[in-house]
């Protein structure tokens, strides 16, 4: 008898596990899912990434973050988070965010692409919310180099902010538009 119990508890919570999507899955999921990186795809973004532009050094680090809960979607998933540093000519620290924990990381994986690309957003809470949609694609079959495009969403930009009533060309630029970047 106990060992029909047993049985029976163990054919049930097998039964009961989450069912799991892959990274390129475009239709929405059960709560409870877990949308898993079943191509282990996500292992060659991870680590550090430089590149230059506008004569500022650009370093950004990807971690991969497995089977966390996402409260939006009340499901389970793999993604990328992102943290940066971006130096000037003089080695003067412009924007540094590499040391904050993993929780509080600015940029936030989404989706991969068929295509490989991947879409991350960026949300800044020390730049009045400055946001928008990070692309990011291996531009070499070595994995070794990648092509960086911030695409920035529009802002409000209220009294409040640091640099309301700023033309643009004076507003903080922490993320390059377009950039290659170099694994290191």
């Amino acid at each position: 008898m106990k060992i029909l119990f047993f049985t029976t508890i163990l054919f049930i919570g097998i039964s009961c596990k989450a069912q799991n999507y892959p990274l390129t899955t475009t239709e929405s999921v059960p709560q409870g899912s877990y949308i898993t990186d079943t191509q282990n795809e996500l292992p060659a973004f991870e680590g550090n990434w430089m590149g230059t532009w506008k004569g500022k050094t650009f370093l950004i680090n990807f971690k991969k973050m497995v089977h966390e809960y996402d409260d939006h979607y009340k499901s389970y998933r793999d993604y990328l988070i992102g943290k940066f540093q971006v130096k000037d000519t003089s080695g003067n620290i412009l924007f540094d965010n590499l040391n904050v924990s993993d929780s509080n990381a600015k940029i936030e994986g989404g989706k991969i692409f068929p295509t490989g690309k991947y879409v991350l957003t960026y949300v800044d809470s020390d730049l009045c919310l400055k946001s928008g949609r990070i692309f990011i694609e291996f531009t070499n079959s070595t994995k070794s180099e990648m092509k960086f495009k911030f695409m920035e969403t529009s802002q409000l930009i209220d009294k409040d902010c640091f640099y309301h009533g700023k033309p643009a060309d004076q507003r903080p630029e922490p993320l390059p538009k377009e950039i290659i970047l170099t694994k290191q």
